[in-house]
């Protein structure tokens, strides 16, 4: 053995070197194994021998670089196509990663970084998602390998190459769609995970999703597909029939409304009824008045999918309480009601006329519900059809508090007012002590029945004053005090004065004064004796005291007898 001065060379190196340089002086024998630069891995043990160098290398030249193509022509053909690992400029010298002649056992493949260390962007398949979490020979398989058979048959091993493997999902996955798709599975599903397919849109579809049909799982619409064939769980997607409602959708109107459910559904909602277009008049209860305004499921909820609509109790609560069981008159509903509202109600004039009490005056003016009350305020109580109406205080409150019912008899209120309205009095006053005569006649009773307690409506009707100073004015500024009433306490107009003017046509002057007037006084107008009262104005006479001889008066002196003064 000799010392080489190259001592940066690989062993391998050396050894194919020393082999070259000798291998022309001897070819077999004891001497190979001083030449060989050691023996050959097990998938090259057939070219062992001095012999077969020359299937790998070329005299005088130790690389192995055509000579590895002719027999690795899977190889060859990558490297011409530009395609994995082997097409790339850096992987062209085979040595730099295949070492041979280390013995039988030695792994053909060098791995710089180690095997958990290369980079598998290097072949033009990078590993992401749940790919990086796989060990190497869980895709480098046999049954992964497109030509297997093929390379068996050359010898290869396949449970130790690299090679074979398509970058098609399909050719390690099983094509859960048996077909029904491109076998570009990226298209829709990623390495991260299978389900959901977070890149297929259903928009792209022919029945692209709307309202909760974005809601229903995939499963719903898709049923899986026949047939115990590959992928067993496999759904049927192409095909499925969407041309009609029906072909998924049971028609719970048993085709009555015909196929085209979209005329009045959406996909909002099966309950949520496009009202525009539905058209309820092909049914057998067509909406009118209010109906056409409620809400579909107002009628049509739970088990009443198809509600009955004989009488209006079907839907409605009998709001009188079963009062007009009894009243065949008022038996039906629509007899007093229509779907334009239930209030007001339909009963006229002249079919109340026939009914106990009749409506005159004033009470055809008054709402229904203000007589037909319900009997309490608690909600759903029903209304009272037949109220008490034998007298006026069984609707009304009395406002005079009682102090007519003397007055009142059995004609009750009507003994002064009338149905026509309240304030139309006929009350007969000469019923009272107090008689209207005259002008009286003509002053309104408010004028001088003033309102209890300050209350407007209740009337002061017992104990008002009769007195004519409780009322007017003493337009002789108390001269008269000294003529009182019976009672003493007031002035007794009466005495002098009617109630048809205001002029004293009752006053008897030899009677009522200390002057009667006889002779021309009678004919003196009454203002030439009674002169306005002293320090006042506006018509106020001196009636009391006056003088009343004639020297008062009469001041002209005319001639008598000679010898005489008078």
């Amino acid at each position: 053995m000799f010392e080489l001065p190259c001592r940066g060379l690989r062993p391998m190196a050396i050894s194919m070197l020393l082999g070259l340089f000798l291998w022309p002086i001897c070819d077999s024998g004891p001497v190979f194994g001083q030449l060989s630069p050691g023996k050959l891995s097990r998938p090259h043990s057939h070219l062992e021998g001095l012999k077969n160098c020359g299937n790998c290398h070329s005299l005088g030249d130790r690389r192995v670089l055509n000579k590895c193509l002719e027999c690795h022509d899977e190889i060859a053909v990558r490297r011409e196509a530009g395609r994995g690992l082997h097409g790339r400029a850096e992987y062209t010298d085979c040595t730099d990663c295949h070492v041979e002649h280390q013995g039988e056992d030695y792994e053909l493949i060098f791995w710089p970084q180690g095997i958990e260390g290369f980079d598998h962007v290097e072949t033009g398949f990078p590993l992401i998602g749940r790919h990086a979490e796989l060990a190497c020979r869980s895709c480098h398989l046999k049954k992964f390998n497109y030509d297997a058979d093929r390379w068996e048959k050359r010898g290869k091993d396949l449970g130790r190459t690299y090679l074979g493997l398509d970058e098609t999902c399909v050719s390690c996955h099983e094509d859960l769609h048996r077909g029904q798709f491109p076998p570009d599975c990226t298209a829709c599903h990623t390495t991260v995970h299978w389900r959901p397919a977070s890149g297929f849109d259903h928009e792209r579809t022919r029945f692209p999703l709307t309202g909760r049909h974005r809601s229903v799982g995939c499963v719903r619409c898709h049923p899986p597909l026949p047939g115990e064939g590959p992928a067993a769980k496999a759904r049927l997607y192409a095909g499925v029939d969407f041309q009609v409602c029906s072909d998924c959708h049971q028609d719970p109107h048993g085709g009555r409304l015909g196929p085209n459910c979209v005329g009045c559904h959406t996909t909002v909602g099966w309950r949520e009824v496009d009202v525009k277009t539905f058209d309820h008049d092909r049914t057998r209860y067509p909406l009118r008045g209010r109906h056409a305004r409620l809400r579909c499921r107002q009628c049509h909820y739970g088990d009443r999918k198809r509600p009955a609509f004989t009488a209006c109790n079907d839907c409605h609560a009998d709001a009188h309480g079963s009062q007009a069981l009894g009243k065949l008159h008022l038996l039906r509903c629509e007899d007093c009601h229509d779907v334009q509202g239930f209030r007001p109600a339909n009963f006229t004039f002249e079919r109340h006329a026939r009914t106990a009490y009749p409506l005159r005056g004033a009470h055809q003016a008054v709402p229904c519900d203000l007589c037909h009350r319900t009997e309490s305020a608690e909600a759903g109580m029903p209304v009272n059809l037949a109220p008490p109406h034998q007298g006026c205080l069984d609707c009304h409150a009395d406002p005079h508090r009682g102090q007519a019912a003397r007055f009142a008899g059995e004609a009750g209120c009507t003994q002064c007012h009338v149905q026509d309205s309240w304030a139309q009095v006929s009350f007969d006053h000469g019923l009272t002590a107090f008689q209207l005569t005259g002008r009286h006649l003509l002053i309104p009773c408010r004028a001088c029945h003033l309102p209890l307690d300050d209350k407007p409506g209740s009337l002061r009707l017992v104990g008002t004053p009769t007195a004519c100073a409780v009322c007017h004015q003493d337009p002789h500024a108390g001269q008269f005090q000294d003529k009182l009433t019976a009672d003493g306490r007031h002035v007794a107009c009466d005495r002098c004065h009617v109630t048809r003017d205001w002029l004293a046509e009752l006053f008897d002057h030899g009677r009522d004064s200390r002057f009667p007037l006889r002779g021309g006084h009678e004919k003196v107008a009454c203002t030439a004796c009674h002169p306005p009262a002293a320090g006042t104005a506006g018509g106020l006479l001196q009636f009391k005291p006056l003088p009343i001889r004639c020297s008062d008066c009469h001041t002209q002196k005319f001639p008598g007898p000679e010898g005489s003064d008078d």
